[in-house]
Order: structure tokens, then C-alpha cells, then sequence
């Protein structure tokens, strides 16, 4: 696992280039890979990288799947609900982006003043490989408008740590 963080940033369009399909996909409100990019997004960003390496005869999995729970977040904010979603792993690799932000023509949106604190959350991402039970990680985020930091990374029972 690799995490690259890109601080603050402004886009008009959350869209990405996954370079080993070389196909784009959308990041959305939604929370999921539609054709609907988010726009006008000002906010962090950060990207897990998770790289998968048989030891044995089993194979790499498939897809990643993750479940993502609040645990804590600013009074400001509404808390999100749960949700969950699959990830491909392809060429044994499969990455996970992490935003959090605002449009600021929406007046639903985070728009806090400036000489305040920036409103955050703590986020709660268990990590399973294709159809396991138990996760393989639990991983905790902190976000917030100016940076998403990796604050903790739990293995699972059957996991091991593998350094190059």
C-alpha cells in the first residue's frame, strides 16, 4: 500500500486516467465511478495505491472491495452514510481515491469562512479481497478541506506485512 496525498485542490471536473486501461473514469457525488465527474470541486485529494503479490499458488484477487463508515466528523457537516463499493484489480494493482470538499456555487456545499478551522471527518475503510468475510485491512482517514491524511492502518488476522 502507497498513498500519495495532493493537498488542496480546485477542479472543474474530477476526472481521472487510469494509466493500465487507459480508459477515464469520474469520481461523483454519488460516491461511485459514474460519467457524471463532479464539478467545481475544491477540496483534498489522495490516492491508495494497494499492489498484490502471490506468495503461494493462490492467485490475486480480482476486486477490492471497501466499506467505508464516519466515525467522528466536524458538527458543520452532515455525517455520510455507510457505504460500500468494488474496485478492480487489474495488472495487481488496484487504487482508491480519496476526496473530500465542496462545490462552491452550491449553497448546500462546505463553504466555510476563511479565519475558521477547516471542518474534517474520520473515516473508517475496511478493506476485503473479492468475496472474503473478514477484511484483510482496516484503514483510518482523516480528512479535511486542506489534506487527507492516513492515520492508522490495522492488518486483518490472516495478513502479513511484505516490504521490498
Amino acid at each position: 500500500m502507497s498513498v500519495h496525498s495532493y493537498g488542496k485542490v480546485a477542479s472543474d471536473d474530477l476526472g481521472f486516467l487510469d494509466r493500465v486501461t487507459n480508459r477515464r473514469f469520474c469520481v461523483s457525488a454519488k460516491l461511485a465511478n459514474e460519467r457524471n465527474c463532479v464539478s467545481r470541486f475544491t477540496g483534498a485529494l489522495a490516492v491508495a495505491l494497494y499492489r498484490f503479490r502471490s506468495q503461494t499458488a493462490s492467485r490475486v484477487p480480482d476486486k477490492l472491495r471497501e466499506r467505508v463508515v464516519t466515525i467522528d466528523h466536524d458538527v458543520r457537516i452532515a455525517a455520510r452514510p455507510p457505504f460500500e463499493e468494488l474496485v478492480a484489480v487489474e495488472q495487481d494493482v488496484a487504487s482508491d481515491i480519496q476526496a473530500f470538499g465542496y462545490n462552491p456555487d452550491e449553497k448546500s456545499g462546505m463553504d466555510i469562512p476563511v479565519p475558521y478551522a477547516s471542518p474534517w471527518c474520520i473515516m473508517r475503510q475496511d478493506l476485503y479481497l473479492d468475496e472474503q468475510p473478514a477484511p484483510f485491512l482496516i484503514v483510518h482517514w482523516k480528512h479535511t478541506l486542506e489534506s487527507i491524511t492516513l492515520m492508522d492502518v490495522i492488518p486483518g488476522d490472516h495478513t502479513r506485512l511484505y516490504a521490498d
